[in-house]
């Protein structure tokens, strides 16, 4: 949990980042340049958004939770179809009920959203909403829509965005042709139509998009909430409550039936979330009191708050008790994997992580947690097919760079190393070693034309000379 003084300084931080980019917007892209944004500007300028947020907003970086997350994302992306897009999920460390998504095919859900929700299909709802605003490409139809308010439109999503001020995200739009509204509220609905038959077709309840809706009708003391909510960013609730759950009323009459998620993990999940960045007093007395009522997640919880105090013989025997009671659980078993890591019982953790991966092939962070396990074994070949497997889940959790650059580095892979390394220290903010690590793998690399191009825009991207936004 960051205080309110590290909070106070990020913030603060974040306005300064915005108003120096919100400056060169608006001076280095012509008004007819914004509004003629292609599918590659797009995905920079998303890619300097997301760095701006990194920079300004706490961001949960338990890798059960995003792996959680990114999993349910990916199952509802491959309804979309053929797309341009490589879409990462991100959760934000706050408690406030919002999500949004960036140009470029980013994801940013809050904890507080996720927090409110009853299921796995609420959370996929959401996700499905905000892939098909990226899909549909909203944000560069509406600047080609309202050519005269791009660049405002642009620089006040993104300060609504970073500033936590729904007035500055609404009123860029409102303080200039009434049409833009409409526009908006266009794209809303065509957001809900497309997401849920993203959502249905991935053989989620339906329902759960209204469901999902209606709890958020219903949060009407976030009406004067300071901070960005779905409720002041997303229009006319009340109305796609209603016609949602018509759309639920003939998708109920004619399509199949939903096919239940295979793990049923979202209680875990949610557990996991309260464990690791809730106060941990208030945890403990919560996940006590569940247990008295019989609550087997709540075993769980104990568990990872055990962990996140770094009392690992006691998680170790918690996360026990968690998994006989859940034993077809993967993020259980995952986190039981990392509990026996840290007391050395490295078989037990290789066992225990490899059943977790029999279960859920998908679940990335047991491959992660398996990697550091052979590594300590000695079997870094082992190691490294398991790091090489999730290699894409790195631009969310990072420590999968770290790990991959140190073993790579001890395999005499130098190139690669560094590439690694270099990624993660951008990811991180620390430019002196990011620039550092991205020189000596260029220096290094020659059979990699794709990995040759990253590192180009990355340094580009890090140079305190670099002028442009898309240059």
């Amino acid at each position: 949990m960051f205080s309110a003084a590290v909070s106070a300084r990020k913030l603060k931080k974040g306005s300064i980042l915005l108003t120096l980019f919100v400056f060169t917007l608006v001076i280095l892209c012509p008004r007819t340049q914004v509004s003629a944004i292609n599918l590659s500007e797009e995905k920079d300028l998303g890619k300097k958004f997301v760095g701006l947020i990194r920079k300004s907003m706490p961001l949960v970086e338990d890798g059960e939770v995003l792996t959680y997350v990114r999993n349910v994302g990916n199952r509802v992306a491959k309804e979309v179809g053929i797309t341009t897009y490589q879409f990462q999920f991100f959760v934000v460390d706050e408690m406030v009920p919002n999500a949004f998504a960036v140009p470029g095919g980013y994801i940013f859900i809050y904890r507080g959203l996720i927090e409110m929700m009853s299921s796995e299909g609420e959370l996929a709802s959401i996700l499905s909403h905000e892939l098909a605003h990226i899909q549909a490409r909203h944000l560069q139809r509406s600047i080609d829509e309202a050519k005269v308010l791009s660049v405002g439109m642009v620089a006040g999503i993104l300060a609504g965005i970073l500033l936590r001020a729904p007035v500055l995200a609404v009123g860029g739009m409102a303080a200039s042709e009434t049409g833009a509204l409409q526009y908006s509220r266009a794209h809303e609905m065509e957001a809900d139509q497309f997401g849920f038959r993203f959502l249905s077709a991935a053989g989620y309840d339906p329902v759960a998009m209204p469901a999902m809706m209606q709890k958020l009708l219903q949060c009407t003391w976030l009406q004067n909430s300071r901070v960005p909510s779905y409720l002041s960013t997303h229009p006319a609730l009340a109305e796609r409550v209603q016609y949602l759950s018509e759309m639920v009323k003939k998708q109920k009459a004619s399509s199949r039936k939903a096919v239940e998620p295979p793990s049923g993990d979202f209680k875990v999940m949610q557990a996991t979330l309260i464990a690791d960045y809730t106060d941990e007093t208030k945890a403990f007395d919560r996940f006590q009191a569940e247990i008295k009522k019989g609550d087997n997640i709540a075993v769980f919880g104990l568990g990872r708050l055990y962990l996140r105090q770094n009392k690992w013989s006691q998680a170790v025997d918690q996360l026990r008790q968690a998994a006989r009671l859940m034993p077809s659980s993967p993020f259980v078993l995952s986190t039981l994997g990392e509990a026996y890591h840290r007391v050395g019982k490295l078989q037990e953790a290789q066992n225990t992580l490899e059943s977790a991966l029999m279960i859920d092939p998908s679940a990335s962070i047991a491959d992660f947690r398996l990697a550091l396990v052979l590594m300590d074994m000695g079997k870094k070949d082992e190691a490294l097919d398991h790091l090489m497997r999730i290699e894409e889940l790195a631009p969310m959790f990072p420590e999968v760079d770290y790990q991959l650059g140190v073993i790579l580095g001890q395999s005499d892979k130098l190139g690669l190393a560094h590439f690694h390394l270099g990624r993660y220290y951008f990811h991180k903010d620390n430019k002196e070693l990011a620039i550092s690590h991205f020189k000596k793998a260029k220096s290094l690399i020659t059979d990699s034309p794709s990995k040759m191009q990253e590192i180009n825009e990355d340094l580009k991207e890090l140079d305190p000379k670099k002028k442009g936004i898309f240059s």
